[in-house]
């Protein structure tokens, strides 16, 4: 016997209460969260990993014996500058060990940069007074701390280079032309003695000079005005100075340190002081001694000029 089937009435059926696009959309909204925890979990454990490494890296950077890694002190005084390195007595040395004759950094920066420690019982001819070399004019020791080797002057549209007493040719602007790491643009000698400061044969202004892209030979007054109203230089040229005037340096050195324009124009600057002590013979500056030529060269670095001894 079969039973009548009503009318409109629907088969039970599993199916009947399950939506299959809204069971799709829920497995994807599962598989992205899951996809995503993954991300997250390989992208800490890969910050971790690398935090590790940077950590180990700088360990072993600040054990490393680079002194570029040297913190850098707060210094606002001159004694803060006068910084002396007392480790070394006038003995012959090593000649290859080139640290102790370059000297270590000292523990006030300027301009941001490491310098030379002052040493004033060796700065005199630091080279022959420590024994490494017989050349009275030998400036290895200098090399080392040359800014330029920080600094990329060569930047700059004027690279000038001033020398204060520039005796003969080849004492210093030959010196500088071929050590320092700039290509002058402008170089100007200054010597008193007119038979001292003269070209080399085969050498003159407009020929050899020009070709080399350095000009404006001259003879100087050692004064600012002639640094910054005449020549009209400014702090983005790059400037390098050197003074060995034999005790006239010292009136113009007390004017730079009052005038807070220069450092920012002079660039590096290379001073020999004169002062007197029985083991030179710099008689005619009895009023400076060694320590107030310590105390000149602590003072101009606190001013901002990245100064060293020029012997």
């Amino acid at each position: 016997m079969v039973l009548p089937r009503r009318t409109g009435e629907k088969l039970f059926s599993p199916f009947r209460f399950v939506n299959i696009p809204i069971i799709l959309v829920w497995m994807m909204g599962i598989y992205i969260l899951l996809d995503l925890s993954l991300h997250l979990l390989s992208v800490t454990h890969y910050q971790i990993q690398s935090k590790e490494s940077k950590e180990s890296n700088h360990k072993e950077s600040v054990s490393s014996t680079s002194v570029d890694t040297k913190p850098e002190k707060l210094c606002d005084t001159i004694e803060d500058y006068i910084d002396v390195h007392e480790g070394q007595q006038r003995e012959p040395q090593d000649p290859w060990n080139q640290l102790k004759w370059c000297l270590p950094p000292a523990e006030c920066r300027v301009k941001g940069h490491l310098i030379e420690r002052l040493d004033p019982l060796n700065n005199y001819r630091r080279g022959v007074a420590l024994g490494f070399t017989t050349d009275l004019d030998d400036k290895t020791h200098l090399e080392h701390w040359f800014l330029g080797t920080k600094v990329d002057f060569n930047k700059a549209a004027r690279r000038v280079f001033i020398d204060l007493g520039a005796n003969g040719f080849h004492t210093s602007i030959a010196w500088f032309a071929t050590r320092y790491p700039v290509d002058f643009t402008e170089v100007y000698g200054f010597e008193t003695a007119p038979n001292l400061l003269r070209l080399p044969a085969g050498w003159d202004e407009e020929s050899n000079w020009m070709d080399r892209g350095i000009h404006g030979w001259r003879k100087i007054k050692s004064r600012a005005g002639f640094i910054k109203h005449e020549l009209k230089l400014q702090p983005e040229d790059a400037v390098i100075v050197k003074i060995d005037i034999e005790g006239a340096e010292w009136p113009i050195l007390y004017d730079w340190v009052k005038d807070p324009e220069m450092p920012k124009i002079i660039d590096e600057l290379f001073v020999e002081l004169h002062y007197f002590h029985p083991d030179n013979n710099w008689g005619s500056v009895r009023q400076w001694s060694r320590d107030d030529a310590t105390r000149m060269l602590a003072e101009l670095r606190l001013k901002g000029f990245y100064a060293h001894y020029w012997d």
